[in-house]
């Protein structure tokens, strides 16, 4: 199966993943880098004119919430902080979890690409796995009851 899943996007965590690795289902998400803004290149808002988020608007819709601009900025600062180039690390993240099988990379030049294809030689502990992920909220709950997580029934 093909989700979509990166660190910023993480809804296939909830039912997806589970039931692919239930099912020992190939798994090979699209857009671990979350269409670039996970590579550190973009400063909060202001995409490059020629980039993705400068030119698409799928891309600009997708990812337009602050929340997810101020992920990948703190997400960039870690990866410095580590001494990894921040596409390698987002790549590296998404292969990490146990039910990806693959992942499909959307390089636009051989140095992106280079970049991405280096998280084939970095293996995440889970220590490190859980730190990224801390810095995105995990998702929901795959319900449409959401109103029974709120209430308690009584004690009989």
């Amino acid at each position: 199966i093909q989700p979509m899943y990166n660190l910023l996007r993480r809804q296939a965590e909830v039912e997806i993943l589970p039931m692919a690795g239930a099912l020992r289902l190939a798994v090979v998400p699209y857009g671990p880098t979350a269409g670039g803004l996970l590579t550190g290149k973009y400063a909060v808002g202001s995409p490059a004119k020629g980039s993705r988020f400068g030119e698409d608007t799928m891309y600009q819709a997708r990812y337009a919430d602050r929340p997810s601009w101020d992920s990948a900025e703190a997400f960039a600062r870690l990866a410095f902080e580590l001494g990894r180039r921040p596409a390698t690390l987002a790549v590296a993240w998404v292969t990490s979890h146990p039910a990806v099988t693959s992942v499909l990379l959307g390089a636009r030049t051989a140095a992106q690409l280079d970049e991405t294809l280096a998280a084939a030689d970095l293996e995440l502990p889970p220590d490190l796995r859980a730190r990224i992920s801390a810095l995105t909220p995990a998702p929901p709950l795959a319900t449409d009851r959401s109103e029974e997580r709120e209430v308690s029934l009584p004690v009989a």
